[in-house]
């Protein structure tokens, strides 16, 4: 046998609730309201069923997401540090340019003055160190540059990949908040209904069903409210089998 889906079983429990409240007319009053009451708890508990099989990858997708934004912020900070180093290596370069040109000034390629030789050598030999230095230099920003490109390369692809991921997620989070807005809007309106306090007394009127834990609906998130109201389901289906 294949397997159904909680959605499925809840639009197969929605229908029973519509039918519940259409054979009204047609089946005694006890009846008819059990009817309704059992498609009501039936369906609640697939909701809450399928918002506790939710719930673990809607943590993991936040806690992802928050690593996903901690990852982009190091490399966008380590991309800046970079394009400063760079821009320094620039200078020193341009520096390092503009002090050969004044060496090829100052010094020429052949002089009878020893001093000016000597001066002329220990500057070649400084200037040669320095184009030494600026060379490593210039080859780890190279290797700098292309480990962040790759790292960078994959934050994008970790990015797009959990976008999807997250859209799937969401697409089922919305379904769910869908179905339990419109189960709250039947269960709210089978709790105002005149049948209701018969289904109480029968019950014996049980302590989730009370003034004061119903009052708190109004101010309880979806996901809260729900619950509350099932518990009191729950205790009226109980008290009327």
């Amino acid at each position: 046998m294949s397997e159904v889906s909680p959605a499925t079983l809840r639009r197969q429990f929605q229908w029973a609730s519509v039918a519940a409240v259409l054979l009204h007319t047609a089946l005694p009053f006890a009846q008819a309201d059990q009817l309704r009451l059992e498609a009501l708890v039936q369906e609640g508990d697939l909701i809450l069923e399928e918002v506790a099989t939710l719930a673990p990858s809607d943590v993991q997708l936040a806690e992802e997401g928050q690593q996903l934004v901690a990852s982009e912020k190091t490399l966008r900070e380590e991309v800046q540090g970079l394009n400063q180093n760079i821009t320094e290596f620039n200078a020193a370069m341009a520096e390092q340019n503009k002090a050969v040109q004044t060496f090829q000034t100052q010094c020429p390629a052949q002089t009878n003055d020893q001093v000016l030789a000597d001066a002329c050598d220990k500057r070649i030999a400084q200037l040669r160190e320095q184009a030494n230095l600026l060379e490593d230099d210039r080859l780890q920003l190279r290797a700098r540059q292309e480990e962040l490109n790759a790292r960078v390369d994959r934050q994008n692809a970790w990015g797009r990949e959990y976008g999807k991921r997250k859209g799937v997620q969401d697409s089922h989070d919305r379904l769910n908040q869908r179905d339990s807005d419109e189960w709250l809007a039947r269960a709210k309106q089978f709790l105002a209904s005149e049948d209701f306090p018969t289904l109480l007394a029968h019950a014996g009127s049980p302590q989730a069903c009370g003034a004061d834990q119903m009052a708190e609906i109004a101010t309880l998130n979806t996901r809260s409210s729900l619950e509350r109201i099932q518990v009191c389901l729950r205790a009226l289906k109980a008290g009327n089998q």
